[in-house]
């Protein structure tokens, strides 16, 4: 089977963040959400976060029954939620204009969202912010019984800006490769090497894990390796391997007497 498992995800935890127009968006994925933004809460992990696509098209033919173009307009974008928590954020979009002693009937303002998944087992994360704004109502009944949490779906309009963008997308780099440098290495008996794993991510960025790598050597009798750093036990060669999230890289070591 064809394909690179690495670019598949399994969501395992999110999370959705509610703020005012005038909110920030965090520098990048592994940046906070800030204060001026407030969290939902408690999500229901099977419902999930639903997109729902409308757009009006009208297929053109020509004379014979030839398809000839497509028109497209009204695009609507619709993503929902399901909320298990009861909250001043959460109640402000189940009610919003009304107080903790008056409930009022709903009109729905407009506000920034913050959609955020991750993947534990990568520590992947993905971000979509609204770049203009939403609204948000709630979409469905609201049940109350003894059996179930109460539930509220609630169904987010993303309104685009003047460009057509809806969001701001954020996320994590993934992992692409290592590699220890130098790619070989020489070393006297009771002298210290010093090695460098560098890894690759795919936005082409790189980063210095050589203390976050785990460091093996394949001949300990000959050369021992801790945190990068090799040192010369007996003449003779060994493999010194670097293993990180899941990638490796190795550099031939020769040890010498003198």
């Amino acid at each position: 089977m064809a394909g690179d498992p690495s670019n598949a995800s399994l969501w395992t935890d999110a999370d959705v963040y509610i703020g005012p127009l005038s909110a920030v968006n965090p520098t990048n994925a592994n940046a906070p959400f800030g204060s001026d933004w407030g969290l939902v809460g408690l999500l229901d992990g099977d419902d999930g976060m639903p997109e729902s696509r409308d757009e009006d098209t009208d297929d053109k033919y020509a004379w014979g029954g030839i398809l000839v173009r497509t028109s497209r307009a009204h695009f609507k974008l619709t993503k929902s939620f399901s909320v298990l928590e009861d909250n001043p954020t959460t109640r402000s979009l189940i009610w919003p204009g009304s107080s903790e002693t008056e409930i009022v009937v709903p009109v729905p303002v407009p506000v920034k969202v913050g959609f955020e998944v991750r993947d534990s087992g990568t520590g992947k994360v993905h971000r979509l912010i609204t770049r203009r704004y939403a609204v948000i109502e709630v979409d469905g009944d609201v049940d109350q019984n003894e059996t179930d949490l109460t539930k509220v779906t609630l169904a987010a309009t993303i309104y685009p800006d003047s460009d057509k963008v809806l969001f701001d997308r954020q996320t994590t780099p993934v992992l692409s490769s290592i590699s220890v440098s130098p790619s070989s290495a020489s070393v006297v008996v009771g002298d210290i090497a010093a090695l460098t794993a560098t890894a690759t991510y795919d936005d082409s960025s790189t980063q210095d894990v050589t203390s976050a790598a785990t460091w093996t050597s394949s001949a300990p009798s000959k050369a021992t390796v801790s945190a990068g750093f090799v040192t010369g036990v007996a003449a003779g060669s060994s493999t010194v391997t670097a293993a990180y999230s899941g990638k490796t890289s190795s550099c031939s070591v020769t040890v010498t007497s003198s």
